[in-house]
């Protein structure tokens, strides 16, 4: 078999959904090599900087600039930039490189369609995203940022308030709602995107620009990655361990290299939050049976 061009494969999101474990799997395969990290996020700062400069400068003096010890943080990004950092990662015994940026969740159809022509001259492109059930998804998501930005003094360094303003709102936060389920509960109420991404818009939006997509259901490709593989056209025998496969609530392992999945859920979550949760967020779940014809089992 004659693979002409390197292979990109570009996962866009959910995250709380396995995303890394995911990743660790297409590297430990020797499908897809990291390069030196999960997440680049430069794709989302090169659409911002072209269509929503305030919100890249603030990206970048509140997240990007952080992580100048990264050696691809560089302010005035570019595609170019991107597509020969990205070549430059090319290791040989693996048939590419992946950009697991949770980020490109959030990149327009107009501008997906505008870049994949010109990233698709470069590499093969192959996409991914993968989901978990909604309702376990958001409060992973959402205990998580509640932890870290509620306890800024036990709070790892990418989870660090610079703004004053934003700090005192969320210890406001953590006085209106003083556990994390309350505050989850609350969220549910909104369709606030960063919570609460429609799984469908996201691969529609992919699934517009390039050919190679792919929605991956956590819960499924656990159980059995031959869909996986298939769509990969590569052997991928056995998924990496996944803190949220069988889901544990607080009583998960402590596994080195995921601690974004093990110190997401301070509470466990009650049969009474489960069918709350799924009322709220029954929108998710029909979006998807309306799209793809069915349920996953367990969701």
């Amino acid at each position: 078999m004659i693979f002409m061009k390197p292979i990109l494969h570009i996962n866009a999101g959910v995250g709380w959904s396995a995303t890394k474990p995911l990743c660790y799997t297409l590297e430990r395969e020797k499908y897809a090599h990291k390069g030196s990290a999960t997440e680049y996020n430069m794709l989302y700062y090169i659409y911002a900087k072209k269509y929503q400069p305030k919100k890249a400068e603030d990206y970048w003096n509140n997240n990007h600039s952080l992580r100048t010890h990264k050696d691809f943080i560089k302010e005035d990004t570019t595609l170019d930039y991107y597509i020969e950092y990205m070549k430059s990662k090319l290791i040989d015994g693996y048939r590419g490189v992946s950009d697991f940026s949770n980020s490109n969740l959030s990149l327009p159809k107009h501008f997906l369609q505008e870049i994949a022509p010109i990233l698709e001259k470069h590499f093969d492109v192959t996409v991914t995203t993968i989901w978990r059930n909604p309702v376990r998804r958001s409060y992973s998501q959402i205990s998580n940022w509640y932890r870290h930005l509620t306890d800024q003094d036990n709070a790892p360094p990418q989870w660090k308030i610079n703004d004053d303003n934003e700090a005192n709102r969320w210890q406001k936060i953590k006085k209106d709602y003083p556990d994390s389920l309350s505050f989850w509960r609350n969220k549910l109420l909104e369709r606030n995107h960063v919570f609460l991404p429609s799984y469908v818009k996201i691969y529609k939006n992919w699934k517009s620009a390039f050919s190679k997509v792919n929605f991956t259901i956590m819960e499924e490709v656990w159980k059995d990655p031959n869909k996986l593989s298939k769509f990969l056209d590569h052997p991928i025998p056995t998924m990496h361990v996944n803190v949220y496969y069988p889901e544990r609530g607080t009583k998960r392992p402590e596994i080195e290299g995921l601690f974004d999945q093990w110190g997401s859920d301070l509470q466990d979550l009650s049969s009474e939050d489960l069918k709350y949760g799924r009322e709220k967020l029954n929108w998710i779940y029909q979006e998807f049976e309306e799209e793809f014809g069915y349920l996953p089992h367990g969701w």
